[in-house]
């Protein structure tokens, strides 16, 4: 949680293992506990272990690249880069020439291409992390820089171009490094091999903040991404920007500590020994939350699609907890209050309705039926649109749908209207009625009925019939009935030709077309001349 530039000697490996770390990544329906780490991703967290000793990290940090320069991997450690990489020196690092009131140091990382028989393969060109320090080793400035970088394995491939490491940072007295670090990458894409989806990344930057208040600390995350493109889809100008404000920077050292200490062991010990070790720490820093009113603050959660871009804001923090709450969930839930503003454009309603849409029309094989997908969007449009503002859980703000969304003792509210929740012990039930569903809804044009019998316009009477039918999937109707009937069984008749000839946007289920048994009802008021 806390940048630390003792870690940072080693910060061109570090920046290799987190990229190695997609050919570690589990399947989508895998549980990822269960996932252990690839070979080269375990052997490259060996050599980490190994370089950022327990023992020395409150060194000062220039002490610490005097030690890691001429530290050699273990040969168990070495053996297993050697079977991964091809190679056990992954990198070399050398003092610079010495600077008046600087300490330089240059980490390189070889360009390496290994390609071993069991599919694994690794690529990346020469890489360079900078280091510069004051003599008493308290203030660091690190420059990094990485063209590109290829890890695969038989279950997916990660690429990334351009890669770029800025910090700046300064060693506070308790031994915690303040600052700012900023990591950039031009491109990147991700393939699943397995399910033949792939990711593409663009314009990805990620910029954290540690800011010193004497006893707590602020850490501020702010990741961007250009585009994110997937299945034939592109959203664009992602942003998820959160500040942890007020950590206890206390229960901060004791957890980095027993982290550290926990480190040597951490390949024998299971997921459950893990958090075993970790979990009184945890609740000490769970009671230092509540002490010190450490919060979530949400900066910015916003992305755009096809130009209509949504923004939410808000906050997370308990309230009234207490250390009993600590054990147990329910009441910690319960003491969780959330607040969040949100702002959706209708234009983004409307264009995602518009690409469900035309994927619709595509899989009836009716790709160019351009009427039926305008259609179809507007219905799905209107429908959402309707939901939100006639159920009072949003506002119209200059065509862009407003809402306040809180969570407070265990209810949640949109824009002050109580949003039911189901039952957490019960199965949601399927129904043609729920939030999922979107209804059946008629093509304008697409039937005519017949007039009023003239019996019913020359006396201006009253009429009422309910008809009950089927919209396929396809949208055409299916077994019209008469299910009550008026008081002119020939106009009943009539009226049931007409609705076999009505076109619908079908009903659609999670995004999917489904038959759906429907009635509709024939009201005639007086003075109406046509139904």
């Amino acid at each position: 949680m806390i940048l630390r530039c003792a870690a940072g000697a080693a910060a061109g490996t570090a920046l290799l293992g987190a990229l190695l770390s997609p050919t570690a990544a589990p399947a989508a329906d895998a549980a990822p506990a269960a996932k252990k780490p690839s070979p080269a991703t375990s052997a490259l967290q060996a050599l980490l272990r190994e370089l950022q000793r327990p023992e020395e990290r409150k060194l000062p940090a220039t002490v610490q690249l005097e030690r890691i320069a001429t530290r050699q991997p273990s040969g168990a450690t070495a053996e297993r880069l050697r079977a991964s990489f091809g190679t056990d020196r992954l990198y070399t690092l050398e003092r610079q020439p010495p600077r008046t009131g600087r300490s330089d140091w240059r980490l390189t990382i070889p360009a390496l291409h290994h390609a071993p028989a069991e599919g694994t393969a690794f690529d990346w060109t020469e890489g360079r992390v900078d280091f510069q320090f004051n003599p008493a080793g308290t203030t660091a400035r690190v420059r990094g820089a990485l063209d590109a970088f290829t890890a695969q394995d038989a279950t997916a491939r990660f690429t990334a171009r351009g890669i770029l490491l800025a910090s700046d940072q300064k060693r506070g007295s308790d031994a915690l490094w303040y600052g700012k670090a900023h990591v950039a990458v031009a491109a990147a894409e991700v393939l699943a091999k397995e399910q033949n989806m792939g990711f593409d990344m663009g314009g990805v930057s990620v910029d954290v903040a540690v800011t010193d208040k004497r006893k707590t600390a602020d850490v501020a995350y702010d990741l961007r991404m250009g585009r994110l493109a997937v299945a034939g889809e592109q959203v664009d100008a992602l942003r998820f920007a959160v500040r942890l404000a007020n950590l206890d920077k206390a229960s901060l050292l004791a957890l980095s500590d027993a982290e550290a200490r926990n480190t040597a062991g951490i390949e024998t010990m299971t997921p459950e020994q893990q958090a075993a070790a970790l979990k009184p720490l945890m609740r000490g820093l769970g009671k230092a939350v509540l002490a010190r009113g450490t919060a979530v603050e949400i900066e910015e959660i916003s992305a755009a699609y096809h130009g209509a871009r949504a923004v939410i804001k808000g906050r997370v923090a308990l309230q009234g907890a207490t250390a009993a709450d600590l054990d147990d969930p329910k009441a910690l839930l319960a003491r969780l209050v959330a607040r969040f503003d949100v702002r959706v454009p209708v234009a983004l309603v409307r264009e995602i309705a518009g690409t469900v849409a035309a994927k619709q029309a595509a899989q009836q094989g009716k790709p160019n039926d351009a009427q039926s997908v305008a259609q179809l969007r507007q219905s799905m449009t209107d429908v959402v649109v309707g939901r939100l503002l006639g159920g009072g859980f949003a506002r119209l703000d200059d065509d862009v749908l407003v809402s306040t969304v809180e969570w407070r003792n265990g209810e949640l509210r949109a824009n002050g209207k109580p949003v039911p929740l189901p039952a957490p012990s019960a199965p949601v039930a399927a129904s043609v009625r729920g939030a999922d569903v979107l209804q059946a809804r008629r093509l304008d044009g697409s039937c005519t009925m017949p007039d009023y019998p003239d019996e019913v316009v020359r006396q201006d009477l009253a009429l009422d019939a309910v008809f009950g039918f089927v919209v396929r999937a396809d949208g055409k109707v299916a077994a019209p009935t008469v299910a009550k009937p008026s008081a002119f069984p020939d106009y009943d008749r009539s009226v049931l030709a007409a609705l076999a000839k009505c076109r619908y946007a079908p009903a659609l289920r999670g995004g999917r077309p489904f038959d759906l048994a429907t009635t509709w009802r024939l009201v005639r008021a007086p003075g109406t001349q046509r139904p």
